[in-house]
């Protein structure tokens, strides 16, 4: 019943020797995870950081680069010409950089998320100049370092810190990431017969993006075509409570 499918070609900082240069899957193995998830009609992601993970995902069809801190100019250029989406994870791996130590990660662990940041965000400018598809989402929540309730924050570090416009990190944490759901033809842009889950703030948030992180300014947050939250959930809740 999977609707998706997510490897770890590559490892990562804090993996000990298994770092983000490293493979953690063979070749064969992808393309059999490739193959087997295709062949359902199901999309396969990795979670690639270095270069060699990076070449054989884009070779195989991988349908996302989760990450691709490390890709060099010709993955780019496969990454560009194949349209495939990437999903940097940027905001979680500044939170470790900031906080590791605190939170008792080691100095090299730290410095290597450091490097994710650092190199990642280069690559994610590279990939959105050259037209590609960069979701500004994956941010790993839920964790000591990134806790649920915090989304907002991610896109509002792509457009503080990764040289985003608003439009363009609004775009990637709704268009964009809708491209990577099943079914993401009812999902993501606002256009008759798709899902009605909308997000009404009060302000502009194309000339301030931190209004998304401001719970106060949430007029309404709509879940397809009902109201579940915000200002005008609270006014509905009154009168309904008024004529009980």
């Amino acid at each position: 019943g999977a609707e998706w499918i997510k490897t770890y070609p590559s490892g990562d900082a804090g993996c000990g020797h298994a770092n983000s240069h490293t493979m953690g899957m063979t070749e064969e193995e992808m393309r059999a995870v490739a193959e087997e998830a295709h062949n359902y009609g199901i999309k396969v992601f990795g979670h690639c950081r270095g270069t060699k993970s990076i070449k054989i995902a884009l070779e195989l069809g991988y349908d996302s680069i989760e990450h691709g801190n490390f890709m060099d100019e010709e993955s780019l250029e496969m990454l560009l010409k194949q349209d495939t989406p990437l999903v940097p994870t940027l905001y979680h791996c500044q939170m470790i950089a900031e906080n590791g130590i605190e939170i008792g990660f080691a100095q090299e662990d730290v410095d290597g998320h450091k490097a994710h940041v650092d190199c990642g965000t280069e690559v994610a400018q590279k990939v959105l100049k050259g037209g590609g598809r960069v979701a500004t989402g994956g941010g790993d929540f839920g964790l000591a370092w990134n806790p649920h309730g915090g989304y907002a924050k991610e896109i509002s570090f792509y457009v503080k810190h990764a040289g985003f416009s608003p439009l363009d990190a609004i775009r990637g944490a709704t268009k964009v990431g809708a491209d990577l759901l099943p079914n993401e033809p009812d999902l993501g842009t606002l256009e008759a017969g798709k899902l009605a889950d909308v997000l009404v703030v009060d302000g502009d948030v194309l000339s301030d993006i931190t209004l998304l992180e401001d719970h106060t300014k949430f007029i309404a947050v709509m879940q397809g075509g009902f109201i579940k939250a915000g200002q005008m959930a609270e006014s509905l809740s009154l009168k309904s409570d008024a004529i009980d």
